[in-house]
């Protein structure tokens, strides 16, 4: 071998070997978080939480900025099932201020969306029903406050974020948001605004009795678990979603002080979490999987083409022979960069939201709602053994009254 053979063969070796070790650096496998150090300010802060609360602060502080917006709204949801709202509005509004730079319907967030997909995904922000839901408990908390305007400007904020995935804007589904916009501006002197709610609504639900001008309660009833987010295909890169487990309740009546009601279902909130806008979705976050498969079928272009400038080396000349084996390497390394990648689904998810959303309104003044009963049933209408949950009763400086109710302690 001459040398400027050896020199050639050596190059190819060299840009091998530099790419196989690009690929070796990528197999690394999922990242690792350690808890964070509790400084003795975070310490104090814990400690100065209710009882309930303090195991999720710790946990918010160890996690750090990755998980804070989920564990906001774990806590969150805490204290609002325990009618703790202050707490409850304070982690929503910490929560909600977090998503909205990222995933607000303008300039700056585009932004900021295009900064976090390539730098920051690992920070949770929720899938598009879990941003939703956290503008239902606060508009919820803005209801018990009595500022309507407020409250409708959550629920539309909700809508807003339903039909929001990704970069893709499509119509939204989430009959609760209407319903509870409706409301709000019912109750804040804009009956145009409440008709056009309540108008969309029926689209959704035909069936779902629309509230009366002069009701003044309104009862949301949450039933079951929260959906779950599962791992699955090769690689574990598809995020999947299964209903949430060990329940059967369905549906809701109330039994208030002698009077039967029985409570409309009016959302599914697993089935917001396997819909975009209305339609099903089998499993997302693709586009990082995308990268994977791209890569591995470059990678076998690339080898293919190497073969075939080896076979042809003879009649293009000695050279395209080296070039044919630097060729087929890198594709081969290129193959091996793909099966490196570790594409895992994010299977992190809000916990403590209910399964459906069942609600009712009337006119009435109501009196010792602790002693209200709840009876519930399976979705063939048979009863369930389950306890009558917790129900809240807020009545806001104008006379308006939210009952809210969970078949579930959480």
């Amino acid at each position: 071998m001459n040398l400027r053979n050896l020199h050639k063969t050596t190059s190819c070796i060299a840009s091998a070997a530099l790419v196989l070790a690009l690929a070796g650096c990528m197999s690394t496998g999922p990242t690792q978080y350690q808890p964070l150090a509790l400084n003795q300010q975070e310490q104090d802060a814990i400690a100065g939480q209710p009882g309930y609360a303090q195991p999720l602060y710790r946990k918010l502080f160890q996690e750090g900025k990755r998980n804070e917006v989920l564990n906001r709204m774990e806590i969150g949801t805490a204290a609002f099932y325990r009618g703790d709202i202050d707490l409850a509005r304070e982690n929503f509004d910490a929560a909600l201020e977090v998503i909205e730079t990222v995933y607000a319907d303008n300039e700056n967030a585009t932004k900021a969306r295009s900064l976090w997909h390539e730098e920051g995904r690992k920070d949770f922000k929720g899938e598009p029903y879990e941003r939703a839901m956290a503008y239902y408990y606060r508009g919820l908390i803005y209801l018990i406050d009595g500022q309507y305007d407020n409250a409708r400007a959550s629920f539309v904020s909700g809508l807003m974020q339903d039909a929001f995935a990704e970069e893709e804007q499509n119509r939204s589904d989430f009959a609760v948001m209407l319903l509870l916009a409706g409301w709000s501006a019912q109750k804040m002197g804009s009956p145009v605004l409440a008709e056009e709610a309540y108008a969309e609504l029926l689209t959704l639900r035909p069936d779902f009795p629309i509230p009366s001008a002069d009701d003044n309660v309104l009862i949301i009833a949450e039933t079951g678990y929260s959906p779950r987010k599962l791992a699955d295909g090769m690689g574990h890169y598809e995020l999947v979603f299964r209903p949430g487990k060990n329940f059967t309740e369905k549906h809701v009546s109330v039994n208030a002080g002698g009077q039967e009601l029985s409570l409309q279902p009016v959302e599914s909130v697993y089935w917001q979490a396997t819909s975009r806008g209305g339609r099903p979705v089998d499993k997302i976050i693709e586009g990082k999987a995308s990268f994977a498969n791209n890569t591995a079928d470059f990678g076998r272009d690339l080898a293919q083409l190497g073969v075939t400038a080896r076979v042809f080396s003879p009649a293009l000349g000695g050279s395209s022979g080296q070039v044919g084996n630097t060729l087929a390497l890198i594709g081969v390394a290129s193959m091996a960069l793909s099966a490196n990648v570790k594409p895992r689904a994010d299977i992190r998810y809000w916990s403590r939201l209910p399964d459906a959303v069942h609600s009712a309104t009337m006119r009435a003044n109501p009196n010792n709602v602790s002693a209200w009963q709840a009876q519930y049933s399976d979705v063939d209408g048979n009863p369930v053994a389950v306890k009558s949950g917790v129900f809240r009763h807020y009545q806001d400086a104008k006379g308006n009254h939210l009952i809210w109710h969970s078949s579930r302690a959480r």
